[in-house]
């Protein structure tokens, strides 16, 4: 039987990406139902019909335009930012009236974030931040976007963005103050600070403003929204581990268009 809900892929390692985000999920806690309405039911993967296309091929272009047609169509997903120009454009007037376009960042191309920007015309230019392991946790946009009460996302390695903060999906969790404090001044175990310790405490204190707004750009996951409400998405995760493969069936599956 065929499915009314789609989602389209443009040169993309399928396998690979089925590899790191359709796994085994571990499911967040359902948001609370406010005045009797309950959360929308999930949809898994099989709900989609997944549309996959070479971007090599002669006829790409026109099987891409006329996929994203379709009116069932959630999300395109790409991995490429050399694609063909008339694949690109495709993709920017899909964005440019409303859809979502998803960049799939395993490799962590250096250059892409940037030229990314580029290519869908962004007022402030994304960058490449770093290759490192954190513990993430969400912004206020992106849970008002999940359905699910999902705030945190477990110690794992991806490749990161710097990002306006209006763009920040995901960002780097920060030590809590307490604990900073001690990791730059020393345990005190039970004993009164001595004027040292209150020194380098202070110091501490006085900079950790700017650590955590260092961590605030080293976004794994980054969307960007036109005045339209096109979006585009940049995943940076290298695993499905923990919440991710839920985070990015959430995103793709796009329900926000409903």
């Amino acid at each position: 039987m065929s499915r009314s809900k789609s989602i389209v892929f443009l040169g993309v390692d399928v396998d690979l990406f089925k590899s790191c985000f359709f796994k085994q999920e571990v499911r967040a806690p359902p948001k609370p139902s406010f005045f009797g309405r309950q959360a929308s039911p999930e949809e898994e993967w099989d709900s989609f019909e997944l549309i996959v296309f070479d971007s090599g091929s002669s006829t790409a272009c026109a099987d891409l335009s006329e996929a994203l047609q379709k009116p069932g169509v959630r999300s395109v997903i790409f991995q490429d930012t050399g694609i063909e120009s008339s694949l690109l454009s495709t993709l920017r007037q899909f964005y440019d009236t409303g859809g979502l376009v998803v960049f799939f960042g395993i490799y962590g191309d250096f250059s892409d974030p940037s030229t990314l920007s580029q290519q869908f015309l962004f007022p402030s230019a994304w960058k490449f931040s770093a290759y490192t392991k954190h513990e993430y946790e969400f912004t206020t946009t992106a849970r008002d976007y999940i359905d699910y009460d999902v705030k945190t996302q477990e110690y794992t390695k991806s490749n990161l963005l710097s990002v306006p903060v209006q763009d920040r999906w995901m960002v780097a969790k920060a030590q809590p103050l307490h604990e900073y404090i001690e990791e730059h001044a020393g345990c005190l175990d039970g004993e009164a600070p001595d004027k040292e310790w209150e020194k380098e405490a202070e110091m501490a204190k006085a900079g950790y403003v700017k650590y955590c707004e260092s961590l605030y750009q080293q976004c794994p996951l980054a969307v960007h929204k036109n005045k339209n409400g096109g979006r585009l998405a940049y995943i940076g995760f290298v695993n499905g581990g923990g919440h991710i493969s839920y985070i990015v069936r959430q995103l793709v599956a796009n329900k926000k268009i409903r």
